[in-house]
C-alpha cells in the first residue's frame, strides 16, 4: 500500500511538470533568455543611447524636459518590441526548446555570469563548466551559430534603431522641431 502511494505520488508529479514544461511557450522561454544573456540591458543602453543622440540633434531648439521624458518613458515598450522581432528571427536558429533552456541555465549559472562579465577573470572550475557547455548539443549550436546570431542582431537593430528614430523625429516635427542632423527617411 505505501509503495502504491509513493508511486501514485511520483507519477503525478512527473505528470504535473511535463504539463508545465510543454505550456512553456517558445516567446516566453526566448524573454527570459533574453534577461539572463544581457540582450536586455544591452539594448536599454541602445535605446538609451539612441536617444541621447537624438537629443544631440535638436540640442539647439528649446525641446521641454517633458517631451524627452515622454520618449524616455517609452523605453520599455520599445525594447520589448525589439526583443519580439529578434525572438522571431532566433525562431530559425534555436529551435528546439530545450536548447533555449539549456542556455538560460548556463548563463543563470555563476560561470555564465562571469563569461558575460569578463572571461578573462573566470577560475579555472568555470572554465571547465565553460568548456563542458561548448561542447555540449546546446552550446555547439550556439558557438557555430555565432555569425546567425549576429546577423540576427544586426538586421533586428537596423529595423528596431530606424523605426524609434523615425517615430521621434515625426513626433518631434509634429510639435514643430527641426533636427540640426541628417535624418533617415521615414517614408
Amino acid at each position: 500500500m505505501k509503495n502504491s502511494i509513493k508511486l501514485i505520488l511520483s507519477f503525478l508529479f512527473i505528470c504535473q511538470f511535463a504539463t508545465a514544461q510543454q505550456q512553456e511557450s517558445y516567446q516566453s522561454l526566448m524573454m527570459e533568455y533574453f534577461k539572463v544573456s544581457g540582450i536586455n540591458s544591452e539594448y536599454e543602453s541602445a535605446y538609451d543611447g539612441m536617444v541621447s543622440m537624438l537629443q544631440d540633434a535638436y540640442q539647439t531648439q528649446e525641446i521641454p524636459a517633458e517631451t524627452w521624458q515622454k520618449i524616455y518613458d517609452g523605453k520599455k515598450a520599445s525594447v520589448s518590441k525589439f526583443k519580439g522581432i529578434l525572438a522571431s528571427e532566433y525562431r530559425g536558429i534555436f529551435e528546439d526548446k530545450q536548447d533555449i533552456r539549456n542556455l538560460i541555465d548556463f548563463y543563470s549559472s555563476p560561470t555564465g555570469v562571469q563569461y558575460k562579465k569578463d572571461r578573462s577573470a573566470m577560475t579555472d572550475s568555470q572554465q571547465a563548466e565553460l568548456t563542458a557547455f561548448k561542447n555540449s548539443i546546446t552550446g555547439q549550436k550556439l558557438f557555430s551559430r555565432v555569425d546567425q546570431i549576429n546577423k540576427a542582431k544586426e538586421s533586428s537593430s537596423i529595423y528596431w534603431s530606424r523605426e524609434l528614430i523615425c517615430n521621434v523625429t515625426t513626433m518631434l516635427k509634429d510639435k514643430g522641431f527641426e533636427s540640426s542632423m541628417h535624418m533617415p527617411s521615414c517614408n
